[in-house]
């Protein structure tokens, strides 16, 4: 839903969005007696500022108490007013049991020094190309959060995360853009993430206990160290995670798939990259997706330990001059029952060193369970 859709379905016309009177507005056929953000259910970050620079509460408040009585949760001082004043609004949708947060686009960055914990179960928060500015984050696992608290763990489909570019502190810093991570049995993170950009991140998309059922939606992952990562040893975690129409590139690996979830990417983008899958201990579907590289060094592809990749469709183009082959081989398929799966998949440029495909003793099934060892027809070569 864009932004108008929102607003008119939240009840709220687009002067009083943009903080004018209706009375004011030249947008015709608005009512009078229109919505206010508090009648329409519709909460704002009070007291943002919103133009990119560092505004500590001390710029605002004489001490900590005095800071607390508008944003209950500050920590110190130093703390970032657009950080209190966005959790404040997340915090505040959440104790009156539910509701959604807009943060407007200012044409500037909401700066953060503080991760932003969100409750999938409860609160929904939209942006419209907002940026969210966290390159001062330290000693943070995160910048957002998503962990559940108060609810079952289904039926809570309904709430989103959209329309926000995400800026993290480099990739060099153990830190990741979004965390799903929920700590209580018999609770998930379950969210639904769209139109969004995560880029700067030591990992771009990271899931922990309990997360399953998320979906991702036109999302782009960028200039991080890991695109999504899917750790070992995860408690209760992992099933149908979803990405539609995402884009993920210009990082070191994409996909480490370490906790064997089972990944679904439909009609996604995976481009140029050290590695495109690395330990992938799972299921990954990739249908109708475009992979796109300059020639590997190593291979681009690992499946470990019973993983496997399905290949549905698509096109996977290695780039690069006639005479440039570096991989030795493309997969490395580290245990016997590992495995990938081509169904109708094309490409271009499959060339390697040995002249063969894969690395180890897993097999590549072409087709209808026809094992190859070489490219296949579709693949064509400069």
């Amino acid at each position: 839903m864009n932004r108008r859709g929102f607003i008119v379905a939240a009840g709220l016309p687009w002067s009083t969005a943009l903080g004018v009177h209706a009375a004011d507005s030249h947008v015709s056929g608005e009512p009078s007696g229109a919505a206010t953000p508090e009648t329409s259910g519709l909460l704002l970050p009070v007291g943002a500022v919103a133009d990119g620079a560092s505004h500590p509460l001390s710029s605002r408040f004489g001490n900590l108490d005095a800071a607390r009585k508008q944003y209950p949760h500050a920590t110190t001082m130093v703390d970032e007013i657009d950080w209190c004043a966005l959790q404040g609004a997340i915090n505040a949708a959440d104790q009156r049991g539910g509701g959604a947060v807009y943060v407007p686009n200012t044409g500037r960055a909401y700066r953060l020094n503080r991760a932003l914990t969100v409750n999938p179960n409860r609160v929904t928060v939209r942006g419209d190309g907002s940026t969210l500015d966290f390159r001062t984050l330290e000693f943070a696992e995160s910048a957002i959060r998503f962990k559940a608290d108060g609810a079952p763990a289904y039926g809570h489909e309904r709430h989103l995360f959209e329309g926000f570019e995400i800026i993290g502190p480099g990739r060099n810093l153990h830190v990741a853009g979004v965390l799903f991570r929920t700590d209580t049995a018999g609770l998930s993170s379950r969210a639904q993430l769209q139109d969004c950009a995560i880029h700067g991140f030591f990992v771009g998309i990271l899931f922990g206990d309990r997360a399953y059922g998320i979906g991702f939606s036109h999302v782009s992952v960028f200039d991080c160290a890991f695109c999504i990562q899917a750790p070992p040893n995860l408690l209760d975690a992992g099933e149908t995670v979803s990405f539609s129409q995402c884009y993920f590139f210009n990082s070191q690996c994409l996909i480490s798939n370490a906790g064997a979830f089972d990944l679904k990417f439909f009609a996604c983008s995976l481009d140029y990259a050290g590695r495109l899958v690395r330990d992938n201990n799972g299921i990954i579907d990739l249908v109708g997706c475009r992979l796109e590289i300059s020639p590997p060094v190593d291979p681009p592809l690992q499946n470990t330990n019973g993983g496997r990749i399905n290949m549905f469709g698509g096109f996977f183009l290695i780039n690069g001059p006639r005479d440039e082959v570096h991989a030795q081989e493309i997969f490395s398929l580290a245990d016997p029952n590992t495995s990938v799966h081509l169904f109708g998949v094309a490409g271009w440029n499959w060339r390697t060193r040995s002249g063969k495909l894969t690395k180890g003793p897993g097999k590549i099934h072409w087709y209808e369970g026809v094992d190859i060892t070489e490219a296949p027809p579709s693949i064509r070569h400069p």
